[in-house]
């Protein structure tokens, strides 16, 4: 019985090993089939096969092109995933631009939906804080989908305004060809639309005058360890209100999972390669541990289609932040321990070229409220033009409600089968400013993933109204994302046409209770014949006055300190021994920084001023 009994046991053990192995088999030749493996960075890299004809290629690993094709995956097409790159995640992984910004509407609504709504909800409980937290959900989100690193796009060959093929290079050195019907370029530096013969839009160099063409900079994530966040938060809220909106700015707050503002810190910063490089305002995410991740160190000059910028800016940053680490240290409560983190992989770049898309979204668009019958997304944010080699403190151009992003905003012009993702939407530099927002591009990246399965190969430039009420009420009823009878506040109808032209120009910035502030072009103001410079922001003209940062100006006029009073809305001043007072209708927060009107500064000063409009600049005297 015991001889029968061990060898059923033995046999049994066989046939379920033998069984294992022929699973494995199996399953092996199924992947072998697909040429999937597991790749360094936990995703799958494909290695294709010619008999693989995707419905979807996907040039680039952005956020917002994963959600694209995830949803496209979702509703039954085939999607291919192909990136230049020897890594995947773009800004989110390998520059580490891990502080998301959320879109909310005036009331403070949350404006995030699908995808984007989720990863928010984790970020904020914060089981979503360091790289390793987001490189999960982002070899997640794309589970399943095959992906190309390190390609080497070839060719594309187009028949009238088609692209109907794509040869690359594998990193194996292979050539292949596929044959999709739905080509998006979801890269950081338009790697595909830059083979096709298309000429980009304007952009920054047309606000400034430059005579290169001029990007937004780009930003070197700084990565630190050894913070008392507990002390830093305890500490900030100890203050009063009033010696908050002195010490770190009106507008700087913090909690338990992030920090924001802080411009007298950064004001006072010396940067030691000031040409290359700008320390704006401080976006702070608290990992854990005291290890925190600083969106602030820009780098000018970032074009990412040549990769010797980029080595060029990395290099620059690595070497200032030693100097930054330091001067955290001694401003900074909780920050007395501070040490270098170690280094994002890439720089995390904000802009590239602009593209003629069938629909050009404009900045009266966003701040008048404008829904399309075609929208893909429901935007929001600040129009945030960012520091430049022109205009280092950058631009502050007005804060829409939402605004509606119609899909002729994603579809590349003269071309049939070419979709824009995230960055590469179609906008003005000044629109931009808001459009390129995560969110929103991740919200028109799922639309538009469902409604290529929906048109089932046809030109999505072919949609109708009909086709595209029936991928709202696909996106509300199965992905939760609604998309139309959406209202929103119109800012702007006070503005006549010729304010509204300047607003899609650039040239002014929409205050609070429908005030104008003109920016462009810049003001000079000369003190004693010597030009007075300020850090982080420019003077402004309302009104036909110009208005100038608050405590940077008693600095430069030495002699006087000034503190603004937020609850009672006037800034309390000692100067030349005596104390004095400005009413709030001389008081302007702007970018969390206080402004003041020149002209009544100088009176309660005893500065005698000229301002000459046609030369933009202001001459001022002691009397």
């Amino acid at each position: 019985m015991n001889f029968l009994k061990n060898w059923l046991v033995t046999n049994m053990k066989s046939t379920l090993i033998f069984g294992i192995l022929v699973l494995i088999t199996i399953a092996g030749g199924v992947l072998g089939y697909f040429g999937l493996l597991r790749d360094s960075d936990g995703g799958f890299t494909l290695h294709t096969h010619s008999t693989f004809q995707p419905d979807v290629v996907v040039m680039g690993t952005e956020l917002e092109g994963m959600y694209l094709a995830q949803k496209a995956k979702k509703e039954g097409l085939d999607v291919l995933i192909l990136e230049t790159k020897g890594r995947l995640g773009g800004q989110l992984i390998q520059g580490e631009m891990l502080y998301l910004d959320g879109t909310y509407d005036d009331e403070g609504t949350p404006l995030m939906q699908g995808g984007m709504k989720e990863l928010f909800q984790q970020y904020t409980q914060g089981s979503i804080r360091t790289k390793t937290d987001f490189a999960h959900y982002f070899h997640k989100l794309i589970e399943g989908i095959p992906v190309e690193k390190n390609i080497v796009l070839e060719d594309l060959k187009v028949t009238g305004n088609k692209v109907i093929s794509l040869a690359y290079q594998d990193g194996d050195g292979k050539k292949r060809m596929v044959k999709p019907s739905y080509l998006v370029d979801n890269s950081d530096d338009a790697e595909l639309v830059r083979k096709l013969d298309v000429q980009p839009l304007p952009g920054l160099e047309a606000l400034y005058g430059s005579k290169e063409r001029e990007y937004m900079s780009g930003t070197y994530m700084m990565k630190f360890k050894g913070v008392d966040w507990d002390k830093f938060q305890t500490q900030f809220w100890k203050m009063t209100k009033i010696e908050r909106a002195h010490t770190f700015g009106p507008e700087s707050y913090v909690n338990s999972h992030i920090a924001y503002g802080f411009p007298p810190i950064v004001s006072a910063y010396e940067l030691h390669n000031k040409n290359e490089l700008n320390l704006r305002g401080l976006n702070i995410l608290n990992q854990g541990n005291g290890e925190i991740m600083i969106n602030a160190l820009q780098v000018y000059g970032i074009d990412p289609s040549r990769e010797e910028t980029i080595e060029r800016g990395m290099k620059l940053a690595k070497e200032e932040m030693p100097f930054i680490r330091d001067h955290l240290r001694e401003h900074m409560a909780g920050f007395e321990k501070l040490e270098l983190g170690g280094e994002p992989n890439e720089l995390y770049v904000r802009e590239f070229n602009h593209y003629p898309t069938e629909y050009v979204l404009q900045a009266s668009d966003l701040m008048s409220g404008r829904m399309f019958w075609d929208n893909v997304s429901v935007g929001g944010y600040f129009m945030d033009i960012q520091g430049s080699r022109s205009n280092r403190e950058g631009l502050a151009i007005g804060r829409p409600d939402k605004y509606g992003m119609p899909l002729r905003s994603y579809l590349l012009h003269n071309y049939d089968n070419v979709v824009t993702a995230g960055k590469l939407v179609g906008a003005t530099a000044v629109a931009y400013g808001s459009a390129r927002i995560q969110p929103n591009g991740a919200m028109a990246g799922e639309s538009i993933g469902v409604l290529m399965a929906q048109m089932q190969g046809r030109s999505l430039k072919s949609t109708t109204p009909e086709e595209i009420a029936r991928l709202h009420k696909r996106m509300e009823q199965t992905y939760q994302i609604k998309l139309y009878d959406q209202v929103a506040k119109d800012k702007i109808t006070h503005l006549s046409e010729a304010e509204r032209a300047e607003l899609d120009n650039g040239r002014i910035t929409l205050l609070k209770g429908n005030k104008i502030a003109h920016h462009l072009p810049f003001i000079r103001i000369r003190l004693e014949g010597q030009a007075i410079t300020y850090n982080g922001i420019k003077p402004i003209v309302i009104g036909g006055i110009p208005w100038v940062p608050l405590s940077q100006t008693f600095e430069k006029l030495g002699q006087g300190d000034a503190t603004y009073d937020e609850e009672n809305k006037h800034i309390q001043y000692t100067f030349m021994g005596r104390n004095g007072t400005i009413p709030s209708a001389e008081v302007q927060v702007l970018n969390n920084f206080v402004l003041v009107s020149w002209a009544k500064l100088a009176e309660e000063l005893g500065y005698q001023w000229d301002w000459n409009e046609s030369r933009d600049e202001v001459i001022v005297r002691r009397l």
